[in-house]
C-alpha cells in the first residue's frame, strides 16, 4: 500500500469536488466546536488544497477568485490520508443528508465517495472497513 504521505490525483467534476468542499465545511466546522481539533484543521487543509488548484483569479479585479463551471474537470492532488478523511466526511454527511430527508444529495455523495474509493483501490489502498477487502 503507498505511503500515506504520497499525493495522489483523482479526477472528478468540479460538481462532484463541490460535494467534498461543502461535507468538509460542515465538518470542520462542526468538529471546532464540539469534537477532533487535529480532523477540523485536516478538513480545512484538503478544503484549502481545493480551492488553490480549482479557484482562479478574476482578471483586473485583485483578489477577486471564482470558480470554474460546474461540469469542468478538475484533477485535485491529496495525500492518501486526506482522501481517507474526505470519504468518510462524505459517509458522515450522506447519512445525516438520508435522515433530514435529502436523499438525492445523499445519493451525490455516496456516487463521489464511491468515485474516490475505486481510484484509491486501483492504486493499492484498502481503507479500514472496506467491503473490497475481503
Amino acid at each position: 500500500m503507498p505511503g500515506m504521505s504520497v499525493g495522489l490525483i483523482i479526477a472528478m467534476t468540479l460538481r462532484q469536488w463541490g460535494h467534498i468542499d461543502a461535507c468538509l465545511d460542515d465538518d470542520a466546522n462542526v468538529e471546532t466546536v464540539d469534537g477532533d481539533p487535529r480532523r477540523a484543521e485536516l478538513a480545512r487543509d484538503i478544503r484549502g488544497a481545493g480551492a488553490d488548484q480549482l479557484t482562479r483569479e478574476t482578471p483586473g479585479v485583485p483578489g477577486a477568485r471564482s470558480w470554474p463551471p460546474p461540469d469542468t474537470i478538475v484533477r485535485p492532488k491529496l495525500t492518501i490520508a486526506q482522501w481517507l478523511l474526505t470519504i468518510d466526511v462524505l459517509e458522515s454527511w450522506a447519512a445525516t443528508c438520508d435522515r433530514m430527508g435529502h436523499h438525492d444529495t445523499a445519493a451525490r455523495r455516496r456516487e463521489v465517495r464511491e468515485l474516490i474509493l475505486a481510484r484509491l483501490r486501483a492504486h493499492g489502498v484498502r481503507p479500514p472497513g472496506d467491503g473490497a477487502n475481503q
